[in-house]
């Protein structure tokens, strides 16, 4: 008879809270983005663990590693285990297989591929110790007082109204549970749908949608009349979409397709495409480096020679595309400049423009055309420099053009934070069990809010049809409804892929 595998992972209140990992409840099945930190083996709650380390191609990271303490090199790859896969990220190059101490972590996936799956035995809440001195409104946590209680299921928030009160120098507060996962008493799991949606988008009368892994594209028409194209590229890549009046254009690390309706779909470069957009039939390709490529439907593609860079954000303005393009430095500052290429393939490069800073990263959108950052919208000038500042109504994590709207994603409001609620217009009942993301459209040249939606999906895809639709990647292929605060509507795209698939 063999083991039974267990495994013991602390999942992080934000992952829980930004609604990444759903709420551990006893009994559950889960499954969720893991990562392994190795700490010292003095630390309590620490494992041993060994494992197969597949180094990362990707360079080392100068890292910060503390208040007051030097950098340091960092080494990233993935940690394969028995019946689980971890990110790992260590001051020391490993590769092979390995002996670690420290401990597995349930983190946000944006930045990890692995997983873990398991049924849920044990939930303990994690508490740590804060302390603030009586002048200062800066909290820190007090080491060597983290306690843990027995709970069935996880909170889905965890509170910082606490943190608020200047009556309180000293306070516990829950920053994730700890869960123990059986990782043999799960169902198997179920079979992949024929499709599952990774990218979308429209034009005229017909809605493209990506597969997030297999080199399949679905074009769908305004009968709801599905038609499939195979890409000749390789499974395993996830690629972008672009959609044009005759086609579609699609980009990945293994380079740029086209697909025309009633044609095979062709390979027309083997360069990664990550970056693009179009204008009508003309589509921008902006790889990595400095030859970036401009393409139609029935021409050679043009050279566009650039600055080196890293494509932060396009968007179209006018009759060109404008690219907001970041460069990175080696203190790990980055720098910004605005580009802008017209449809005969002309460049214009903007200078170095005042840092903004802050956290997420910038993009474009608006008329005029605007750059966001947070709290903030800056215009874009004709000589590609700043214009006038103006301040929004509250923090913007992910946004982008679609159409005659600005799109953003933030964190529902509740009324109690300084912006109120902001994007919406008022107090509004919604359901809490489950942390969703808020969907705004912002009119583009007022920046006002049109109507906001939630959702499952902090960086969608979004796109809008010749209706006015919008239609995005959140649980798969959804439209926003044309009232506020109601759920998306779901476009089967598996059922429509299998009827045509039958036909």
């Amino acid at each position: 008879m063999t083991r039974q595998r267990t495994l013991v992972v602390q999942i992080e209140s934000v992952a829980i809270e930004d609604g990444q990992i759903v709420p551990p409840s006893l009994g559950d099945v889960i499954e969720f983005p893991l990562r392994f930190v190795e700490q010292p083996a003095t630390d309590a709650d620490t494992v041993t663990i060994r494992a197969l380390l597949e180094a990362s191609a990707l360079d080392p990271i100068f890292q910060y590693t503390g208040h007051d303490l030097p950098r340091r090199w960092e080494w990233n790859g993935l940690l394969r285990g028995d019946g689980w896969t971890a990110s790992w990220r260590g001051f020391r190059p490993l590769t092979g297989q390995v002996e670690l101490t420290g401990r597995f972590y349930g983190v946000m996936g944006y930045d990890t591929p692995t997983r873990v799956r398991g049924r849920v035995t044990r939930v303990q809440l994690v508490s740590a110790r804060y302390r603030r001195p009586p002048d200062s409104h800066g909290w820190s946590i007090v080491p060597g007082h983290r306690t843990f209680r027995d709970i069935e299921t996880a909170p889905g928030f965890f509170g910082n109204d606490m943190f608020m009160r200047d009556d309180l120098f000293e306070l516990d507060r829950g920053v994730g549970v700890l869960v123990d996962l059986d990782l043999d008493d799960v169902p198997p799991v179920p079979a992949r749908p024929t499709i599952v949606p990774g990218d979308v988008s429209a034009s005229g009368e017909m809605l493209w949608v990506l597969d997030s892994q297999l080199p399949i594209a679905v074009s769908i028409d305004s009968d709801h009349v599905a038609h499939e194209h195979v890409l000749p590229g390789q499974i395993g890549h996830s690629r972008h979409l672009w959609a044009t009046p005759t086609g579609c254009w699609v980009g990945g690390n293994d380079g740029l397709y086209r697909c025309v309706i009633g044609e095979a779909p062709r390979k027309l470069s083997d360069h990664p495409v990550h970056a693009g957009a179009v204008m009508g039939e003309h589509f921008l390709a902006c790889p990595s480096g400095t030859m970036w490529s401009l393409h139609t439907q029935d021409h050679e593609p043009i050279a566009v020679e650039v600055p080196d860079g890293y494509v932060a954000s396009i968007a179209v303005d006018g009759e060109s595309f404008v690219v907001l393009a970041e460069q990175r430095h080696t203190d790990a500052a980055s720098t910004y400049r605005l580009i802008r290429v017209n449809v005969s393939g002309d460049v214009t490069v903007g200078p170095e423009l005042p840092t903004m800073q802050g956290f997420p990263r910038p993009f474009l959108a608006g008329s005029p055309l605007r750059v966001f950052r947070r709290s903030v919208a800056v215009v874009v000038l004709p000589d590609l420099t700043y214009g006038t500042v103006e301040k929004l109504g509250g923090d913007v994590f992910r946004g982008g053009q679609v159409g005659a709207f600005v799109w953003i994603i933030g964190h529902p409001p509740d009324g109690t934070s300084r912006t109120g609620w902001w994007p919406l217009p008022g107090p509004v009942e919604y359901e809490r069990t489950r942390q969703f993301w808020l969907f705004t459209l912002l009119d583009a040249g007022t920046l006002e809010p049109v109507k906001s939606t939630p959702m499952f999906a902090t960086d969608p895809a979004v796109t809008i049809d010749h209706r006015g639709t919008v239609w995005v990647i959140g649980s798969g292929v959804q439209s926003i409804p044309s009232e506020s605060m109601q759920w998306p509507d779901d476009l089967d795209v598996v059922a429509l892929l299998d009827e045509s698939r039958r036909q």
